[in-house]
C-alpha cells in the first residue's frame, strides 16, 4: 500500500498523519514531507504511525534523517499512535532510546 501523509497543526506542531507502508517506495515521501516542514520553519514535527502497520529499514532510515534534520534545525521530532509490532521492531533497533514517543495523539505532550 501507497505511503499517503495528511498534514495539520495544533499551536507550534506540525502533525503528519501516515498511512500506508512505511518502507522502500513510501520512505522519500517522508523524507521529503519533513525537509519540506523544516524549510518552512516548522521545528516541532509529530509523526502519527496509526496508519502504518508495516515499516523496513528505508522507513526507518527515513524517521532517523528526518530526526537528524529537524534537530539541527533546533526542534524535535515526535512519534505517537505506534502498534505493538511497530515498537517491537523500534525496541529491537534501540530506537525506542532515541524517540520520544507517546501511545496516543490525545495524550501527545511536548517534554
Amino acid at each position: 500500500m501507497n505511503l499517503e501523509i495528511h498534514r495539520s497543526t495544533e499551536g507550534k506542531n506540525v502533525f503528519l498523519d501516515l498511512i500506508g507502508d512505511l518502507d522502500m517506495a513510501g520512505a522519500p515521501l517522508l523524507r521529503q514531507s519533513i525537509v519540506h516542514e523544516v524549510s518552512q520553519g516548522n521545528n516541532l514535527i509529530v509523526l502519527d504511525f496509526a496508519g502504518v502497520h508495516f515499516i523496513d529499514s528505508s522507513g526507518l532510515g527515513s524517521i532517523i534523517g528526518g530526526l537528524r534534520r529537524v534537530r539541527s534545525n533546533q526542534g524535535d521530532l515526535f512519534l505517537v499512535d505506534i502498534d505493538d509490532e511497530l515498537q517491537k521492531i523500534f525496541r529491537l533497533c534501540g530506537l525506542d532510546k532515541i524517540f520520544k514517543m507517546d501511545s496516543t495523539r490525545e495524550t501527545f505532550q511536548v517534554s
